[in-house]
């Protein structure tokens, strides 16, 4: 038996989720011998926060002499025995389980002669793959049908039946090959946009006649042609494209709901793709019902809870953000924290979620603790290799240890931030015109002139908004400098601006 590495037992038993273990546990252990060494191994490792080897050993062999051969077989027995169990568990709710069990079932039956048998389990399989449009079990089916008639020695079948196979045949590898296709352009734009590299080099994908016409024979050559289209207008910046190739995409996925409850993460991203657009338009109620159909699915895994948490909590803060509900999104964050811990992955440790905590404190006036939740971001590794993150954290610092008072830092980090953005080529007009007017706005005294410098730094700020020139469109800096004119909290200020908007969009719809 190989040796299986203690760490990688270790993942595997603390990613179960608490279903599976107790499936796990009454499938083990049948005979009701608890004292089973593999299972009193399983205990001990689910037991522990932190991976400690030679405690485990101790507890296996209750103080005794460790044979660390045996031990080792036993963790590789106890490695195998749970894939196994996780296999057996699976094969109740995943769909290519129960077509490889059926499959599996037809070989068994096959070298034993019960060729009826074989028959009865390929219509088993055959009702479901082409339910869930599983063309290489369907194309398998097909040569096991040949097969079977050929051993059976029945002529009238293949007379009858050979035109259909291979009929059927050619069908499901065109289909399989679109698949493929599709597969393999969305895969190549989905690299472009991860790598970050030259996304101008897609012209061949842009006049790839799969793109420009759907060429569509089965419902997921359908998915994946729409999440193409919409992932390319993405990269082009092609927003109502986007939107429209996005809402599309939805439509077929949605139009077969049996296909969601295999497919989680595909529906996942296309549920939060559509929240990203109506963000860019400003539709709030359609992002808010779009992101309630992610809450609202139905997890099969932890990872499935993992993601579900994650992609609806982001743009749960993106809304509240965006519409000044910052004591909304401050209300949900002692729960949000509290499942992050649960998940046990770094998968949250994001500049994303870290600028969310500091900008949702921000908007409720605890800027001790969006300070606090900024320092988080800045310490991430990540954040050294982007500019732009770079850019928009210090200027954010900046304007935190303003509102704490803090003008004799400011000084300090002025020039720091003046130096790192010249460095960075990111001293543009937005961002020299907002150190100018920091540097002049902690040396002024009184209200009146402290207004005055704000007054000078919104006129600033509307010359290069019309310009074309403003870059810091994360944090709503206009909206900071008009709660300082009109003497407001910034909360207050997020909310009639988007109450503005809501309006409009009313008015014009």
């Amino acid at each position: 038996m190989s040796k299986t590495p203690s760490n990688k037992l270790y993942k595997l038993i603390k990613d179960m989720s608490a279903m599976e273990k107790r499936y796990f546990k009454v499938v083990a252990n049948k005979k009701g011998d608890a004292s089973n060494k593999y299972l009193v191994l399983f205990d001990a490792i689910d037991a522990q926060n932190k991976f400690d080897d030679q405690i485990l050993m101790e507890q296996v062999y209750e103080g005794g002499l460790v044979n660390r051969k045996k031990y080792s077989e036993l963790k590789g027995y106890l490695y195998e025995v749970i894939l196994k169990t996780l296999q057996s568990f699976d094969e109740k709710s995943s769909v290519r389980n129960r077509m490889s069990n059926f499959m599996h079932n037809v070989d068994v039956l096959f070298k034993r002669g019960h060729m009826e048998l074989c028959k009865d389990e390929l219509k088993k399989a055959k009702k479901i793959a082409t339910h869930y449009e599983e063309f290489a079990t369907l194309y398998e089916i097909l040569r096991w049908e040949k097969w079977i008639a050929h051993t059976m020695i029945d002529a009238d079948f293949l007379h009858e039946e050979l035109s259909r196979i291979a009929e059927e045949e050619k069908r499901y590898v065109e289909q399989l090959d679109l698949l493929s296709q599709y597969r393999n352009i969305f895969l190549e734009l989905y690299l472009k946009i991860k790598s970050k590299s030259n996304l101008d080099d897609i012209q061949h994908i842009v006049n790839n006649e799969l793109i420009t016409k759907e060429h569509s024979n089965s419902h997921r050559t359908s998915v994946l042609f729409y999440r193409s289209k919409a992932l390319l207008a993405f990269i082009q910046k092609d927003i109502p494209s986007f939107g429209e190739h996005s809402k599309k995409l939805l439509e077929i996925m949605e139009s077969k709901p049996h296909y969601l409850k295999e497919e989680i993460s595909e529906y996942l991203s296309a549920l939060h793709n559509y929240c990203m657009f109506c963000v860019l338009r400003n539709d709030f109620d359609t992002h808010n019902k779009t992101n309630e159909k992610i809450k609202m699915i139905k997890p099969l895994n932890k990872d499935d809870q993992m993601k579900i948490h994650l992609q609806y909590m982001h743009n749960h803060f993106v809304y509240c953000i965006r519409t000044g509900e910052f004591e909304k999104a401050k209300n949900s964050l002692p729960d949000h924290f509290k499942k992050v811990k649960t998940f046990k992955t770094k998968i949250f440790d994001d500049p994303q979620f870290f600028f969310h905590y500091a900008y949702i404190n921000f908007g409720c006036q605890e800027y001790d603790e969006a300070l606090f939740h900024l320092n988080n971001w800045l310490d991430m590794p990540s954040t050294i290799d982007n500019p732009n993150l770079q850019m928009l954290s210090r200027i954010f610092n900046l304007i935190l240890h303003y509102e704490l008072g803090n003008f004799v830092l400011v000084t300090s980090l002025i020039k720091s931030t003046y130096r790192f953005l010249k460095k960075e080529n990111q001293l543009h007009g937005i961002e020299k015109s907002f150190l100018n007017f920091i540097k002049t706005v902690i040396k002024v005294q009184g209200k009146r002139a402290t207004k005055e410098c704000f007054q000078d730094f919104k006129e600033n700020l509307m010359k290069i908004t019309e310009s074309n020139e403003a870059r810091i469109s994360v944090f709503d800096l206009m909206s900071w400098v008009n709660s300082k004119l009109l003497n407001m909290s910034f909360a207050e200020i997020t909310k009639n601006k988007w109450e503005k908007v809501r309006l409009e969009l009313a008015v014009a719809n």
